[in-house]
């Protein structure tokens, strides 16, 4: 696999910090009673030191997702600040990063769970640490795997499929994985919808009509 030709330098992620001031707004539906929610789109150097994506594997025995590829999250507490604190926290629960070692660069759209029930609100960090994925002291009743994808791989035209999103006009790219994780073998769903999201604003450039 070829190199990213960018660094996750100080300089790169201002300027990502900047793109993710202006997201787009989507008009989807949520429960009147709708909870807020979070989640962390962690980037990060590989232990190859490649700009990646880090991602988890929900537990096979979870109530709800199971088994599905996510990003560290969950629903606000009552005791978190904020709902960025809540996807700082969630993070530390689920893979055990500190939130002293991530930098947060921005915010995207706000977005439904599957239900309604939930607004998700995605948080972009960068981990400045080296994350090496099979050695994270993640929690194994929420967490089956965790595992990077190089921003490379994910910038590929050839792993990306165009798709509806649920029963709404909004299309969205489903990423196929390199090989199975955990019997999954893509990133679909609310994940992929931030991924593509996230990807689209802070590297416009890698993006034409055809991805």
């Amino acid at each position: 696999m070829s190199r990213t030709p960018f660094a996750l330098n100080t300089q790169t992620l201002s300027l990502f910090s900047r793109r993710l001031l202006n997201c787009p707004t989507y008009r989807l539906k949520y429960k009147p009673d709708a909870k807020n929610a979070a989640v962390l789109v962690p980037l990060c150097h590989n232990e190859h030191n490649q700009p990646s994506v880090l991602f988890t594997v929900r537990n096979l025995e979870m109530r709800t997702h199971k088994g599905e590829v996510s990003f560290p999250g969950g629903k606000q507490d009552p005791v978190d600040a904020s709902v960025q604190e809540t996807a700082l926290r969630e993070t530390m629960e689920e893979i055990g990063i500190s939130p002293h070692d991530i930098d947060i660069l921005g915010q995207f759209s706000c977005l439904p769970n599957q239900s309604g029930s939930l607004r998700v609100h995605p948080f972009v960090g960068y981990v400045r640490k080296p994350v090496n994925a099979a050695l994270l002291d993640y929690n194994p009743e929420e967490v089956a795997k965790a595992f990077c994808l190089p921003l490379e791989y994910l910038l590929r035209p050839s792993v990306r499929e165009l798709r509806q999103f649920r029963d709404t006009s909004h299309k969205y790219t489903v990423f196929h994985l390199p090989q199975p994780i955990e019997s999954e073998t893509e990133i679909w769903g609310l994940t992929s919808f931030i991924l593509d999201g996230v990807l689209r604003k802070i590297l416009p450039e890698y993006f034409t009509l055809k991805n």
